[in-house]
């Protein structure tokens, strides 16, 4: 799996995971809380198989920044 979610991208996967969560906690909706997981997890792997189904690579210009 090559990185496809780029690091702006990430955080804000994260964060909309995060408040998925809350708010499914806040109004006691489990469903809407375990959705909240797929986010947080494609942004912890940097990788997006519906990026990668769609040929989307958020990592383009990074890939030589960081020397990967």
């Amino acid at each position: 799996m090559e990185c496809n979610v780029g690091i702006v991208e990430q955080k804000a996967r994260v964060l909309a995971g995060l408040a998925l969560i809350g708010i499914g906690a806040y109004y006691n909706s489990k469903p809407l809380a375990a959705i909240g997981i797929i986010p947080i997890l494609t942004g912890m792997l940097r990788w997006c198989p519906l990026n990668a189904a769609v040929g989307y690579d958020g990592c383009k210009g990074e890939h030589t920044r960081y020397g990967k």
